[in-house]
């Protein structure tokens, strides 16, 4: 296995330096200290680069078939600073500082203020800070492990004595979770229940982060350590009342109610869920919530050209994180994750003055592996902290987009992206830039219980089509559209999800 990711390495290493054999620029002089040529701006993103500071309030309209429709307002500003400053030319901005608002109509708040700050003072660190309050009262639980990867199956009409369907689609396989059963007794159920919200539980976290960066070899390699501080509550919903159909159990002198009466629903304590299912058989920690603080280490090789929406680069890096008691921790456990991207831009290649509709054409892939060791909360196995971006889970807009939020997790889990960013059009309106682009894209990914596992075998997929539209280069809108055996998403959102 080991060969194998570092004979990757090395192909990955060598087409990454392709785009820049076509280029012709002496390197600058007066840099204030050495920056490799790698890391440099292509010349038709730099004249589009604004200088100075500058806002970008956005009003934000997300769509996420897990938490419904969201709204709320973000405020970006950026500093670029001067054109003739040397550092203008291999930075994406000196500074950026963004605060957002945000809920959505299944009540999933997510609020937000960050700041960002490449060479601060024209030195070799970096800095980036969060702080973070979410809560999403419909958040997804299918297991961990192994067991999470079978198709979805139910019992028609969730009737005891009816049909098994299996290879169910999500949406068919929540709707037939919602008609009215017999309770058992036994676990403390009523008599009679519904299974609505039978993967779901309500998670709240507020948190906060921060962490430091030191750059090497002309800016390619950084060095990254940071804590993380956070605050865990989970709620259950067994034993609350949702609307739910008529199921068999409901009838009249032996006639089932169901059939004459398709559309009425009636209140129904939810049944036992499967989280608290897990945590009565001793399957999972963290129930109850707690204090989950991390120490995080990273190192990174990245010699990508510009990184909100880079044209070539390859962008690798290794994180530790570390849970203790020490600092206040409720959990003692530790992840790895090891991950990479790379983006080629062949046209630029073949000539070093490519035609304008294919100006930008890049080739973008990601690929990453995490495990989860020691005595984790549940919820800490969905999560994989990279020095950039934290992903959730497989399943969702950043992962396996064809498949819900966190479908897949396990101690051990991987995944990877491939996309097509194609630049069809750009247009200035009112002093501001924006570009639009085609990506269709593919995911891929699995899970294992332990990492010793590690195989090629029967990963998930989903495919899809996305238009992302860069307004002054640094934010980049996007819209996902996915499908996948089991389930088809739209997701509206902000950023590439690499």
């Amino acid at each position: 296995m080991v060969s194998i990711f570092l004979r990757i390495a090395v192909v990955l290493f060598l087409f990454s330096n392709i785009a820049l054999l076509a280029q012709a620029r002496p390197p600058r002089t007066d840099l204030p200290f050495e920056i490799d040529e790698k890391r440099r701006m292509a010349e038709k993103d730099l004249v589009k680069k604004k200088e100075g500071g500058y806002f970008t309030g956005l009003p934000l309209i997300n769509s996420d078939p897990n938490v419904g429709i969201g709204y709320g307002a973000r405020v970006l500003y950026f500093y670029n600073g001067d054109r003739k400053n040397p550092l203008f030319e291999y930075t994406p901005y000196r500074v950026r500082i963004f605060a957002q608002y945000f809920n959505t109509t299944k009540n999933a708040p997510y609020h937000w203020a960050s700041i960002d700050a490449p060479y601060i003072f024209d030195t070799k660190w970096r800095l980036r800070g969060d702080l973070i309050y979410s809560r999403n009262p419909n958040s997804l639980y299918f297991g961990i492990g192994e067991d999470t990867l079978r198709p979805l199956s139910y019992i028609e009409r969730n009737d005891p004595a009816g049909r098994v369907v299996r290879n169910a689609p999500f949406a068919d396989y929540e709707e037939n979770l919602a008609f009215r059963r017999p309770g058992d007794a036994g676990v403390g159920e009523a008599p009679v229940v519904t299974n609505s919200r039978y993967n779901r539980y309500d998670f709240e976290s507020p948190e906060v982060s921060a962490s430091g960066e030191y750059s090497f070899l002309g800016g390619t390699l950084r060095t990254v350590a940071g804590v993380r501080l956070s605050k865990q509550t989970i709620r259950t919903f067994d034993g609350k009342s949702y609307d739910s159909k008529f199921g068999a159990y409901d009838q009249i002198g032996g006639f089932p109610l169901a059939l004459w009466d398709t559309d009425r629903t009636i209140t129904t304590p939810q049944g036992e869920t499967r989280l608290t299912r897990d945590q009565k058989d001793g399957k999972i920690l963290g129930f109850n919530g707690g204090f989950t603080n991390n120490v995080r280490v990273g190192i990174v090789y990245d010699t990508r050209d510009f990184e909100p929406d880079p044209n070539r680069g390859l962008f690798l890096e290794a994180t530790h994180e570390r849970s203790t008691r020490a600092i206040g921790s409720n959990y003692e456990f530790n992840k790895n994750m090891v991950s990479g991207r790379i983006f080629i831009s062949p046209v630029d290649y073949f000539t070093k003055k490519p035609p304008e509709l294919l100006e930008k054409f890049v080739l973008a892939a990601r690929g990453a592996i995490v495990q989860t060791n020691g005595d984790a909360p549940f919820y800490e196995y969905r999560n994989m902290w990279g020095t950039e971006t934290n992903q959730s889970g497989l399943g969702g807009r950043t992962t396996i987009r064809g498949y819900k939020q966190d479908r897949f997790v396990g101690q051990t889990m991987a995944y990877a992206n491939f996309e097509i960013r194609w630049k069809f059009w750009s247009v200035d309106v009112w002093g501001q830039h924006f570009d639009f682009q085609l990506v269709p894209f593919y995911d891929v990914g699995r899970v294992w219980d332990r990492t010793g596992d590690v195989n090629l075998k029967n990963y998930k997929h989903s495919r899809g089509i996305g238009l992302r539209i860069p307004w002054n280069q640094a934010t980049v809108i996007y819209f996902d559209y996915a499908r996948s055996a089991e389930d088809s998403q739209l997701f509206v959102n902000f950023s590439h999800i690499f």
